[in-house]
């Protein structure tokens, strides 16, 4: 990993985490936020950062790799590091946003949206080492 790769890695994070301590600030007219939601909420929080982070390098390495984007909607933002990097910012504090709203009327659905959307990051961020690996390897012969 280079410097360079690190400091985005490093900059998301702290975006994420931003994010998630800006949702929580939102909800200040809830007395005690800690006893108001259950330990998975944050839990899932981390996690969706650390998988936007891991789909973020892994959608890079399969890109320099020769791979194409295969999401029509991250397609244009593919080709720059930076312009990614914005859309899984985005991607992930509005995913926040939104289960933080839909705590409010349905605390299962919330959770259950997070575990899924965990899920399927998790999943694309695999096949994307994957045909990275794949495509390094033809290259290589």
């Amino acid at each position: 990993m280079t410097i360079k790769s690190l400091v985005i890695v490093v900059l998301f994070v702290f975006v994420n985490f931003a994010g998630a301590g800006a949702a929580a600030a939102a909800e200040k007219e809830e007395l005690d936020f800690a006893v108001q939601r259950p330990a998975i909420l944050p839990a899932l929080y981390a996690t969706l950062g650390a998988v936007q982070v891991w789909d973020l390098y892994s959608t890079r390495a399969a890109l320099q790799a020769g791979a194409r984007e295969a999401n029509p909607a991250a397609a244009p933002f593919a080709g720059n590091a930076g312009s990614l990097l914005g859309l899984k910012a985005a991607t992930t504090l509005s995913t926040i946003y939104l289960a933080e709203r839909m705590w409010k009327k349905n605390k299962v659905g919330a959770v259950v949206m997070l575990v899924a959307i965990n899920g399927a990051t998790a999943a694309v961020s695999m096949r994307n080492m994957r045909n990275a690996k794949t495509l390094n390897t033809l290259n290589t012969r």
